[in-house]
């Protein structure tokens, strides 16, 4: 079941969705924190980044008959070195998917769940992520490219509504702590998009890689301009000293727009939006594990290794003390290399191509 056509929107789903649900938990208080007024600019800047490489992995998939990502590296360098990396990929989402599968349950228990153990809540999203891997892959993915429209909307949704509540004056000074703050932002949040990458693992998936490419690109784009304005808002809502302490801006401006006493109150709808997300997440994330496993060993029992994984992110979910050892430790880990393993080595692939086709000629 694991055998599908992807459209160019499915992969814009893929990638945007994984790119979206990040300003839906900590991540925008990370920001905030290190680059201040100018989290949108660091943000842009990332964006930006990110564009290049994924055109040249884009021009590199096209070169080598539109393999995945993982079979591209064997080519380039080997098959040794291409079992070890979709073996570290596997890992590195299993980390990833684990980390950010105990931060939404956090949230849950920080604005609806006060009295549920974080184990409950965690194992009830990771059953749930099972099941649907079980159902297979294109379950998962027909999945997120419906709910790919309703996290984006929802995001314009509340930054509409807050628009009675925004105060420009609270974007000076423009340059935040200064150039150097929102370089190291750059980097942050680069790590915190840098799940396009992904969607080079199903290129085979596509009748095309240049279809793949237009997907990137678009995705991209769009998270590009919606985190800009997303952030923009946060800070002219609450400033930025306070948005840098918020669990989750995202629910703190659905908490706050108020019209009306009947036109207020969102927190129990958007606690609900998060839960889908949170499930659709880690889905997604144990998808993409199990499915990296599988290409560098061959695997065809696709369960048993949903399965493996799935007990490995539920372990690694239960790691962090608190919310504070979270993000301080273990999400700040991920946020300040991760991009390095996720876009530095398709990009190393794209140099040692590049310089072999070279001596080739």
């Amino acid at each position: 079941m694991d055998q599908m056509k992807l459209r160019p929107y499915d992969g814009l789903a893929i990638a945007g969705f994984f790119m979206l649900q990040g300003l839906l938990f900590t991540g925008p208080a990370i920001m905030t924190g290190q680059s201040a007024n100018a989290a949108w600019m660091s943000v842009l800047g990332a964006h930006f980044a990110m564009l290049c490489v994924f055109l040249m992995v884009s021009w590199l998939m096209s070169k080598y008959g539109g393999k995945d990502l993982i079979l591209v590296a064997r080519a380039v360098i080997g098959r040794p070195v291409g079992i070890l990396y979709g073996v570290l990929l596997t890992a590195y989402f299993c980390f990833s998917t684990g980390l950010l599968l105990r931060e939404g349950a956090e949230i849950f228990t920080a604005y609806g769940l006060n009295l549920t153990p974080v184990y409950i809540v965690v194992g009830l999203v990771l059953i749930s992520a099972v099941v649907m891997n079980f159902f297979g892959g294109k379950a998962v993915l027909k999945s997120v490219g419906f709910f790919f429209i309703i996290v984006l909307l929802g995001i314009i949704f509340i930054m509409t509504l807050g628009l009675n509540r925004y105060n420009p004056d609270y974007i000076f000074p423009v340059l935040g702590y200064g150039w150097e703050s929102i370089a190291r932002g750059a980097v942050i949040s680069a790590s915190m998009i840098e799940g396009v990458i992904v969607i080079a693992l199903f290129a085979p998936d596509f009748d095309n890689v240049k279809k793949m490419g237009k997907a990137g690109v678009f995705a991209i784009l769009i998270s590009g301009a919606v985190s800009a304005l997303f952030y923009l808002c946060l800070v002219m809502m609450f400033t930025a000293p306070v948005s840098s302490d918020m669990v989750s801006g995202f629910m703190e401006m659905g908490k706050s727009i108020y019209y009306n006493r009947f036109f207020y109150r969102f927190e129990s709808a958007m606690l609900f939006f998060l839960v889908f997300s949170s499930v659709l997440m880690a889905s997604l994330g144990l998808f993409i594990a199990r499915k990296s496993a599988a290409i560098s060993f061959g695997a065809r029992s696709h369960k048993t290794l949903a399965v493996i994984c799935a007990i490995i992110i539920f372990v690694i979910a239960l790691i962090p003390q608190s919310l504070f050892d979270l993000t301080g430790r273990y999400l700040d880990f991920t946020r300040r290399y991760g991009v390095f393993f996720m876009a530095g080595f398709p990009l190393s692939l794209f140099v040692i191509s590049g310089v072999k086709r070279l001596f080739k000629k």
